[in-house]
């Protein structure tokens, strides 16, 4: 498999890269992204045999969990059917952000969403038209990429395309928080801090 960079600093060719990448996705083909934390891997949530191309380049254990990531805030209500005060004193604080919210749903389940804080991650989820669901862009255990190089030295030939936008803002991971009653449990600690996190539950001003 040729894997195909796309350079998101050719702002005439922008629009098309994007478009490219989220066709890729509609397809079923793995697709690495920037974000403001760190390079992601996406596929099409609803695709069976992408979702098993992605575990299977990350080398990812399959008892662990996919993000969706969202392009618009009103799209968690597409899969969220009950949000708490904590979740909507977070989701105001920290949305768009690098904090992943792992939302208990009223069947027993739950489910991890993303909403970023970068322009090119949104464009593309917003131009694929399917759920989008991610991981970091890295092998399994080994550190997350933070630009398009560190991407190709781990993916070369494994995936479809990868969208270069450089080196990423925070250079770092999103944190995952996972709601419980009204209370929270952190799953990673990553940029948003359970300070920050404390201070924004109990009114306080907590921002990136």
């Amino acid at each position: 498999m040729e894997t195909r960079v796309l350079n998101l600093k050719d702002r005439s060719r922008y629009s098309d890269h994007i478009a490219e990448a989220a066709y890729a996705l509609r397809e079923g083909e793995v697709v690495a992204f920037p974000t403001e934390t760190v390079y992601g891997l996406g596929v099409h949530r609803d695709h069976a045999k992408a979702i098993e191309r992605i575990y299977r380049v990350k080398k990812r254990g399959a008892e662990k969990r996919l993000t969706l990531m969202i392009a618009d805030a009103d799209d968690v209500k597409k899969y969220v059917d009950h949000f708490s005060i904590t979740a909507k004193k977070l989701m105001k604080s920290f949305w768009p952000g690098p904090l992943a919210i792992v939302f208990p749903l009223k069947d027993g389940t739950d489910i991890s969403i993303r909403f970023p804080d970068d322009t090119a991650a949104r464009d593309l989820i917003r131009a694929a038209q399917v759920p989008v669901v991610t991981t970091s862009a890295n092998i399994s255990e080994y550190p997350a990429s933070t630009d398009a190089q560190q991407v190709l030295m781990d993916f070369k030939g494994k995936i479809h395309i990868i969208l270069d936008g450089g080196s990423t803002r925070f250079r770092s991971p999103s944190t995952v928080l996972k709601l419980k009653d009204e209370g929270f449990e952190i799953i990673r600690t990553g940029i948003i801090s359970e300070t920050m996190i404390r201070g924004c539950l109990e009114n306080t001003l907590a921002k990136v």
